[in-house]
C-alpha cells in the first residue's frame, strides 16, 4: 500500500507545490519540487495539477530547478501527459537531473491503473537526467534507453509487463548505479518471468552497477537462487530482494552460494521466512545491515507448513 506522498527525493526534502503559494518560497534549487493536487481541509479538491504544473513555471525560477516530482494528474493520459508537458517544458529546466513521474496514492489512483505510455522522449528532451523514477507501469513503454548520465532507474509497479524489462536490460546506461524494479503480479499485467531477469545478473549490461534491487516479485526464490552464482554479485554494494514472496528455499539459495559478506545493504523486508532462517541470516552476515522487517512476524501469521501458500507480494493493485 501506497498512503504517503515522498517526503525526500534524490537527496533533497520534497516541498509541495499545491496552488497559489500563501507564503515565501525556498531557493529554486535546494529542494525537490512536488506539484500536487491541492485537498483542502474539508478533503474537497482544488487546483489540480495540470493548472498547478502552469502556474509552478510562472512562480519558480525553474531554470535553477534540479529535482521535479509531480503527483496525481488525472485518470486519463490522453486529456493530459505529463510526459508531454515536460518534454514541450524541456527549455525551462536545463538543470533538472531528477524526475520522479507519478507519486500518487492509493486514494487517488490504484497503482495498475496508472497510465504512462511512451516515455522514450523523456530521456531525449533531458539528456542531463542522472536520477528517474516511475510509479505504475499500467501501458509503459519505451524504446531501449541509451543515455549517458542515467545513474539512478526506479520502476514502481504492480504488475510489469516483460516488455518493460526487455527494454531496460537492452539499453546502454554505461553510469547506471542503481536499478529497482517493481515486479508485482500476473493479474495486475504483470507478464514478466525470473528468466527475463538474467541479463542483470551477467554483470555485463550495466558496468557501474552498484545496487540492484528486484523487489515486489512472486518468483523471488527463483531470482535467489539465480544470483547465488550470478558474475554481478561481486561488484554489488547493495542487493534487494524486498517486498515479495521469498521463503526459506530462497533465503538458503543465498546462504549457500557465492559470500554475500561485502555487501553493505541486503533489503530482504516482507519476507516469508523462519525464525531459524532469520537467526542463520544474521549469524552469517554480522557486518551487513540487513532489513528483515516484517519476515519474522509474517513467518509466524502463516506457519511454516502454509508460508508457500499464504505468501504475497507487498503492492499489486
Amino acid at each position: 500500500m501506497i498512503q504517503a506522498r515522498l517526503s525526500s527525493f534524490a537527496g533533497l526534502p520534497v516541498h509541495t507545490f499545491d496552488g497559489e503559494p500563501d507564503g515565501p518560497l525556498p531557493a529554486a534549487g535546494d529542494v525537490a519540487w512536488g506539484v500536487y493536487h491541492h485537498v483542502h481541509d474539508n478533503g474537497v479538491w482544488g487546483a489540480e495539477v495540470p493548472a498547478n504544473l502552469d502556474l509552478f513555471l510562472r512562480a519558480v525560477d525553474t531554470t535553477q530547478v534540479t529535482h521535479l516530482v509531480i503527483g496525481f494528474w488525472g485518470f486519463d493520459v490522453e486529456e493530459f501527459s505529463p510526459v508531454e508537458w515536460l518534454v514541450d517544458k524541456a527549455g525551462r529546466f536545463p538543470r533538472l537531473r531528477s524526475l520522479f513521474l507519478g507519486d500518487i496514492l492509493d486514494w487517488d489512483l490504484h497503482i495498475s491503473w496508472i497510465q504512462h505510455g511512451d516515455i522514450s522522449p523523456l530521456f531525449r528532451a533531458y539528456p542531463g537526467l542522472e536520477h528517474f523514477e516511475i510509479r505504475g507501469a499500467s501501458d509503459l513503454r519505451f524504446e531501449p534507453l541509451r543515455h549517458e548520465r542515467l545513474r539512478a532507474l526506479r520502476i514502481e509497479s504492480g504488475g510489469l509487463p516483460a516488455e518493460v524489462v526487455r527494454a531496460v536490460t537492452a539499453g546502454e546506461l554505461p553510469a547506471l548505479e542503481h536499478l529497482d524494479l517493481w515486479i508485482g503480479s500476473e493479474w495486475y499485467s504483470g507478464t514478466s518471468e525470473a528468466a527475463d531477469f538474467a541479463p542483470f545478473l551477467t554483470g555485463e549490461r550495466f558496468p557501474s552497477l552498484k545496487h540492484l534491487g528486484l523487489e515486489n516479485g512472486p518468483f523471488q526464490d527463483e531470482l535467489a537462487e539465480a544470483l547465488a552464482s550470478a558474475p554481478v554479485v561481486p561488484r554489488l554494494e547493495s542487493l534487494s530482494l524486498a517486498m515479495g514472496m521469498l521463503s526459506d528455499r530462497g533465503a538458503e539459495a543465498l546462504l549457500s552460494g557465492q559470500p554475500l559478506t561485502h555487501l553493505r545493504k541486503l533489503d530482504l523486508h516482507h519476507a516469508f521466512l523462519s525464525e531459524p532462517m532469520v537467526e542463520r541470516l544474521k549469524a552469517a552476515l554480522p557486518r551487513v545491515e540487513i532489513d528483515l522487517g516484517e519476515a519474522v512476524g509474517q513467518a509466524e501469521w502463516v506457519g511454516d507448513e502454509w508460508a508457500s501458500s499464504a505468501s504475497y507480494i507487498a503492492v499489486s493493485e
